[in-house]
């Protein structure tokens, strides 16, 4: 289980998602897809190393789309969701 944003930096960043100084603490609207990968990845069980992947997932995802993306639309992309 991945439980802090800090946990997802590396990946997000590999994957050429913008991310903020403080992973803790930061403007969902200034940083949407990193946002929404914290959304779909923080505090869940996982298949270790699935982040790597899900990052690029996420951040494939184009800018007039992240206000309306469903979590079915990014299973639908590819991303790995244990539930």
């Amino acid at each position: 289980m991945i439980v802090f944003p800090g946990m997802l930096v590396e990946a997000a960043k590999k994957a050429g998602m913008k991310v903020p100084e403080d992973p803790d603490n930061f403007q969902p609207e200034e940083y949407p897809h990193f946002d929404i990968f914290c959304t779909v990845q923080l505090c869940r069980r996982i298949r270790w190393g699935e982040h790597w992947d899900n990052a690029k997932v996420v951040a494939a995802i184009p800018d007039d789309k992240l206000k309306s993306v469903t979590l079915q639309d990014l299973l639908d992309a590819g991303l790995e969701y244990s539930t």
